[in-house]
């Protein structure tokens, strides 16, 4: 959920606040899949086994490198479901891009469309965000 979170909240390096308008345009889905996916790690020693670094998912925007990257994996391994990658905006968290082929096998459980919930704030006090 961190890493989830930073995904979105975290956007703009260095802001303090989030417009209350922005969260209450935001939802929490849990998602279920069917059956064990295949991830090409792209971080850690599955940058290595690539014979990548790094700098494939934290090269900034506009994500040309990483796309690149991602559509070559989708290319090449029609058994890979999608990739694990660092967050760029907090890279103590792992974060999923799955390929539009894994669709059938991805179930939402549940949507949280009030994210005025305990772990959100947590989240927000984390992260050192207040109220705009």
């Amino acid at each position: 959920m961190d890493g989830a979170f930073a995904e979105v909240f975290l956007q703009s390096p260095g802001q303090t606040t989030l417009g209350l308008d922005f969260i209450e345009a935001k939802a929490y889905a849990a998602l279920r899949v069917t059956r064990d996916l295949r991830l090409v790690e792209l971080h850690g020693p599955g940058l290595s086994r690539l014979g990548a670094t790094a700098e494939i998912t934290h090269s900034g925007l506009p994500y040309a490198v990483a796309q690149a990257w991602s559509k070559a994996i989708h290319a090449l391994r029609d058994n890979v479901d999608g990739i694990a990658y660092r967050s760029r905006l907090d890279d103590a968290e792992i974060c999923y891009a799955l390929f539009d082929r894994t669709a059938p096998t991805v179930i939402e459980d549940r949507r949280v469309q009030n994210l005025d919930v305990d772990w959100f704030w947590q989240l927000m006090d984390k992260y050192r965000l207040g109220i705009a």
